[in-house]
């Protein structure tokens, strides 16, 4: 292979080369909001992250994510997050064997009902994700090395290998 031959697949490739796992790097820039969370400052992040709390399968200890909102509705405080690496990543393993413990969005908290998505609803919370923001959406493909979603059979495809979950506030039981 020659050095030109190099350079033009080096270039070819997706940008930090994210596809199947996500690297130091991706982890380190969304464990981000993590820390502000933590330490009470979740309300600087709006409704774009939200921290999920989770238990784990094997232990049950809690374990704590965030994930980026794909669809955040103020009125019914319903979320949806979508898991970026598939079916394999220990949250969705872990919601899988567990429900999820705790849900914050801003300077909301709840204790959730949690739902995995179907794929015509996944698909359509991805095309309106796409149209809502798409500068976020290109920089996601670009750091992460997806496809381009900006086709429909792009985003059906995406949706088909990636679980999308939605949390809403469990209903308080009330005294009777």
């Amino acid at each position: 292979m020659t050095s030109a031959t190099s350079h033009r697949e080096g270039r070819a490739r997706p940008f930090l080369g994210l596809r199947r796992r996500p690297g130091r790097l991706a982890l380190t820039v969304f464990r981000l909001p993590l820390p502000l969370y933590r330490h009470g400052c979740g309300r600087l992040l709006g409704n774009t992250f939200l921290l999920l709390v989770h238990a784990g399968r094997k232990t049950g200890e809690p374990h704590s994510t965030v994930a980026m909102t794909l669809h955040y509705d103020p009125g019914t405080r319903v979320a949806v997050i979508c898991s970026a690496w598939g079916e394999n990543t220990d949250w969705i393993r872990n919601l899988r064997a567990h429900p999820a413990l705790q849900v914050q969005i801003g300077c909301e908290s709840f204790t959730p009902e949690q739902r995995f998505l179907d794929e015509d609803e996944s698909f359509a919370v991805a095309v309106d994700f796409r149209r809502r923001h798409p500068q976020r959406l290109r920089l996601l493909t670009r750091i992460l090395g997806w496809d381009d979603l900006r086709s429909d059979a792009a985003v059906r495809e995406f949706v088909r290998t990636r679980p999308f979950v939605s949390f809403s506030p469990r209903p308080s039981t009330g005294a009777r």
